[in-house]
């Protein structure tokens, strides 16, 4: 039944437990019984004291005062109570002020005596009111008081049976409590020798047959098995050893083959990983998708002398390879997917640090892509980019058992090599999108506050021609054309400084606060509102050209909406330069608007003036309140400018 050595020592073990906790239980059972039995027996000869006070304070020569008669009548009250307890059990005085708990006794003799001392109670109570009820002088005092004494004798005695009794049980109970224990003694002492036993045959006697067969393996005998006898742990631990004897002695017979064909090994690895550093070095260092996958197949084949090599990659469910790309015969792949499942060996790919090598007769099902000709030897090793798997690299050959743990580990190289390739090549071409799409963000944001602006401007300006037209100031008309003439000749100029600027990777900018100060004469020049430039510095304002372009942009576009859509009279445009930041305010009188809102579709001209802003590390903030006008807040850091 208890066949491991485990189950044994816990089987000793909680016996023990509870042994000791039966001993401990009636030991404190004991303690707890004599504690109770000292009390009851205190109690009880506490009766005849009583007895004899009672005696006293009614035919003694005391006061019979009221202190005397309360004496009496406590002693009285004490004593009923006390017996009473000790015959049904239940709570009686033991201290003045304190009480105590007596259990109802099963002894019968005890039930017998109380009861006698029940009835002489009665008796003396009886024989105490005659006596109080009669006084000294009267005849039969004497006789009463004779009576009195002789209750109190039986009573005394029968109180010192009980006693006597409460004894006699009490003493029976440690009897009791010691055979226990001695029984226990003995049981503790049975069952060390049962440790004792079960320690030695269990334990010492299979440790030392293992220390023999240690001895062995250390004097090189790999040829004598290890078989042990005993628990279930034993067995195992002499498996184990025997099992480590195989395996030494297999390790010795292979360092022996190994040591015979060292020398070829030592070179062909030296070869194959010389061969592995180029193919690494050539593969990483493409950057198109397309051309690292055909690389990565090419030089898969060449390496590890493979008929066929493919590569797939996850989708986006990441439940099915897809192939991407082969190197070998066309007859080679009869699937462009594979379903990832536990029955194939895309499941054992995927889940596997290293390549999975499979052959005829191990991944019977092989990889569903691979046609039946090329399954008689192939491998294949997951490709993993940051801990996750996104495809598999798999090599395969017509002749059997072509691929060993060597190959593999070289295909896992590879795989690892392909993954970093990948990873790259995707980066690059993330970055090119990117690039792709600020350029076209830029050129978006250009047009619009360029070319853009420059048609709102004509509009306004053709609008006004046509308004004078209709009231006959045709030279007031006159001037607007000369004006739109002047613009649209501007705007030809802009557009080529433009084109210019992309072909120029950095072009030379001018001062900051010329540029604005430009900026605000010529808004003052083209239109009937008033554009006010105020500076705080005298210094030159040397800010990159980045930052100056994108400063620019964001004021034109302010001053355009302040004009066109706000109908502006007067504009303020203040630059503060500072140690830390650059301040650009532009505030105008115009009607405003409810800044809180969002623009209207097809008005990017705020999202456009903060995505600048956000260009530069800076900040742009808007206020306005209907019919109050509206401020610009343009701040940027100074530490970027420098």
């Amino acid at each position: 039944m208890l066949k491991s050595l485990q189950s044994r020592l816990i089987a000793l073990f909680i016996t023990f437990v509870l042994l000791v906790l039966t001993s401990v239980g009636a030991t404190f059972w004991g303690v707890k019984t004599q504690q109770k039995d000292a009390l009851i027996i205190n109690l009880a000869g506490r009766q005849r004291m009583l007895v004899q006070l009672m005696v006293r304070l009614v035919i003694g020569e005391q006061d019979k005062g009221s202190g005397s008669m309360e004496m009496l009548a406590n002693a009285e009250n004490t004593f009923d109570q006390t017996l009473t307890a000790l015959e049904n059990g239940g709570m009686t005085t033991y201290l003045p002020d304190s009480f105590v708990i007596i259990p109802e006794t099963k002894n019968t003799e005890i039930i017998e005596a109380l009861s006698e001392v029940r009835q002489s109670w009665e008796k003396f109570r009886a024989s105490i009111a005659v006596i109080r009820s009669m006084s000294q002088t009267e005849i039969v005092y004497s006789e009463a008081s004779q009576d009195l004494e002789l209750q109190s004798a039986i009573l005394a005695q029968r109180a010192d049976r009980v006693v006597q009794l409460y004894e006699a049980d009490s003493t029976a109970k440690l009897n009791t409590l010691r055979n226990i224990q001695m029984g226990f003694l003995f049981c503790a002492l049975v069952l060390l020798a049962i440790g004792a036993v079960v320690t030695r045959q269990s334990v010492l006697k299979p440790l030392a047959e293992l220390g023999i067969a240690a001895a062995y393996l250390g004097e090189n005998d790999l040829e004598t098995p290890v078989q042990v006898q005993g628990p279930e742990e034993m067995r195992k631990l002499s498996q184990s050893f025997d099992g480590m004897r195989i395996g030494l002695n297999s390790a010795r017979q292979e360092l022996i083959n190994l040591n015979s064909t060292l020398e070829k090994r030592v070179f062909q690895r030296t070869q194959e990983l010389e061969a592995l550093n180029v193919v690494s070095q050539e593969i990483t260092s493409r950057l198109d998708i397309h051309q690292v996958l055909n690389s990565v197949t090419e030089k898969t084949s060449v390496l590890l002398n493979g008929d066929i090599s493919f590569l797939c990659l996850l989708d986006g469910g990441q439940r099915q390879l897809k192939l991407q790309t082969f190197s070998g015969s066309v007859d080679a792949a009869i699937n462009d997917t594979t379903i990832i499942n536990k029955n194939d060996l895309t499941e054992a790919v995927v889940n596997s640090e290293k390549a999975v090598v499979c052959g005829i007769d191990t991944c019977r099902e092989g990889c569903a892509i691979l046609s039946e000709k090329y399954r008689s030897s192939h491998m294949a090793a997951a490709l993993r980019s940051k801990e996750q798997i996104i495809g598999a690299l798999c090599v395969g050959s017509t002749s059997p058992q072509r691929f060993g743990d060597e190959s593999a580990e070289l295909l896992t190289k590879l795989a690892n090599t392909a993954s970093i390739a990948l990873e790259n090549a995707r980066l690059y071409e993330q970055a090119e999108r990117i690039a792709t799409l600020e350029e076209r963000r830029r050129i978006a944001a250009d047009m619009h506050d360029g070319l853009g602006q420059t048609l709102s401007y004509l509009g306004l300006m053709t609008d006004q021609v046509v308004d004078f037209l209709s009231k006959g100031q045709e030279q007031d008309a006159m001037e607007r054309l000369h004006r739109t003439r002047e613009t649209i000749e501007k705007a030809t100029g802009d557009v080529r400084k433009a084109i210019h600027s992309l072909m120029d990777e950095n072009p030379i900018s001018p001062n900051l606060c010329d540029q604005l100060c430009d900026v605000a004469n010529e808004f003052s020049s083209k239109t009937n509102t008033l554009v006010e430039w105020k500076l705080d510095t005298e210094s030159p304002c040397n800010c990159p050209p980045k930052v100056n372009e994108q400063v620019i942009h964001v004021a034109r576009e302010a001053l355009t909406n302040s004009i066109g859509h706000a109908h502006a009279s007067r504009i303020t445009m203040h630059f503060k330069q500072g140690v830390r930041d650059h301040v650009l305010l532009i505030e105008d009188d115009g009607k405003g608007f409810e800044s809180s809102q969002p623009s209207p579709n097809g008005h990017f001209g705020l999202q456009i003036m903060k995505a600048r802003a956000q260009q530069i590390g800076g900040h742009l903030e808007v206020r306005s309140t209907p019919g109050m006008g509206t401020q610009v807040i343009l701040s940027f850091p100074s530490e970027n400018t420098e």
